[in-house]
């Protein structure tokens, strides 16, 4: 009797410690199930989980389970759709939290502010060097935010101007912290452009005014004392009124010749062209203009190089204005040299003289309008400050570049690279952002 009873509790106690272990091990299965977010499959252990009443929690897991996975899909669907939308927008987009730190910036943000790839999750502070856009961003945080705002950011060496409009998304990343959305709007080529008019006027302005002053100075003395004054002083005054009005049709003439130029619906005349004998007509009318004891005017002319095809009148300006540059400016020059050569399907004309040079700090600005190394002495010589300015456009409508450089032992070469034949494809040049180089 006692062994049966042995037999019968070391029996029972088996099937219980069996039935434990597979109870444990089916809720195991179903943990596992959970964490790896797939269905769990009970037929193998369809019986097992039914004996126990598991049959309903393993099905009702399963349809969680599967609600989850189509949630999931959805929500990713949706987020795919948002980053894809975001991505693609030219606007640049950030999101910041409200500890500061970048949630997603696109790629059109990255390109503008010249992020990393590791810039999400960094704080923003570290990421743009911005005081105004800072001071906008805790605005916005607490809804007080202007519509738009113009603000600066520093980016290397440059200032990046753009407009900023911020909006709060409440409650929106995975622990139900608000974020902030803003839209940059780069308006730095507006403001460049804003700049260029402003200190057009202004230059503008200043040259018109000492002539304008001069001519009126003048002409009020003949008017008001014509009968006390001697016939010679009169002669004197109205020779200098007439150098003064030939100073103003000369700025009004290269501000004409500008305009054109950057207008909208320039055209070039293009011919095939001698470009030998272009350079020896206009270098002839330079003659009388030197010092022969002292100065010569010399044509170093590629002999292989000859037929161009250009607008033969506006590469006239060009070479007259940049001998004419060399004549006014290369203070103690005793040599111009008009070189021509070329390189593959371009041909170059180099204006080169013995003189003075310039600083190098200026070299980036001189084919900029109105721009003057001397300032004093370029007004006493009588220039308008724009011969250089057309030089570059001309050559650019061309389809090619002009730059500048100081010659080793002194003096200046400025050299226009430009298509031996038209480009295949023309487009308009502005004059937005004066390039190189006296």
């Amino acid at each position: 009797m006692i062994t049966f009873l042995c037999i019968f509790f070391a029996a029972t106690a088996a099937f219980f410690y069996l039935r434990h272990r597979k109870v444990r091990n089916i809720l195991r299965t179903m943990v596992a199930a959970v964490e790896e977010r797939r269905a769990y499959l009970f037929e193998e252990d369809a019986g097992w989980v039914k004996d126990m009443g598991l049959c309903r929690l393993a099905l009702q897991l399963n349809e969680l389970l599967a609600e989850h996975e189509r949630s999931s899909k959805q929500e990713l669907g949706y987020l795919r759709q948002i980053e894809t939308t975001l991505s693609n927008l030219t606007e640049a987009v950030l999101i910041v939290d409200d500890r500061s730190l970048l949630v997603m910036a696109n790629s059109a943000a990255r390109e503008l502010l010249g992020l990393g790839p590791d810039c999400e999750g960094r704080r923003l502070e570290g990421v743009l060097k911005s005081a105004g856009f800072l001071e906008f961003m805790e605005l916005a945080e607490e809804g007080s935010a202007p519509a738009w705002q113009e603000i600066e950011i520093v980016r290397g060496r440059d200032s990046l101007f753009v407009e900023v409009t911020g909006a709060r998304i409440p409650e929106s990343d995975s622990e139900g912290r608000p974020l902030t959305l803003f839209v940059l709007h780069d308006i730095s080529r507006l403001k460049k452009l804003e700049n260029v008019r402003r200190d057009f006027v202004a230059n503008v302005s200043h040259e018109l005014r000492t002539p304008v002053t001069v001519i009126k100075g003048f002409t009020d003395t003949l008017i008001e004392d014509h009968e006390h004054l001697k016939s010679e002083e009169q002669i004197r005054f109205l020779q200098k009124i007439y150098k003064n009005v030939e100073r103003l049709h000369l700025l009004l003439e290269d501000l004409l010749t500008l305009s054109r130029l950057e207008g909208e619906a320039i055209n070039l005349n293009r011919q095939p062209c001698s470009l030998r004998k272009l350079i020896h007509d206009i270098t002839e009318n330079f003659l009388p203009r030197l010092n022969l004891d002292e100065q010569t005017l010399v044509c170093d002319l590629d002999p292989e190089l000859d037929i161009v095809n250009v607008d033969q009148i506006k590469m006239s300006q060009v070479l007259q204005n940049t001998l004419d540059n060399a004549l006014r400016y290369a203070k103690g020059f005793s040599r111009i040299i008009v070189r021509t050569s070329r390189d593959g399907n371009y041909f170059l004309i180099e204006v080169e003289d013995d003189g003075c040079g310039i600083p190098e700090k200026d070299m980036a600005h001189i084919f900029e309008r109105f721009y003057r190394v001397d300032k004093g002495r370029s007004r006493e010589l009588g220039g308008t400050g724009l011969g250089l300015s057309i030089v570059k456009h001309v050559v650019q409508l061309h389809g090619g570049t002009v730059a500048a450089r100081n010659v080793s032992g002194g003096g200046l070469c400025i050299t226009c690279r430009i298509p031996i034949k038209p480009p295949a494809i023309k487009g308009h040049l502005g004059l937005v952002g004066e390039s190189v180089a006296q």
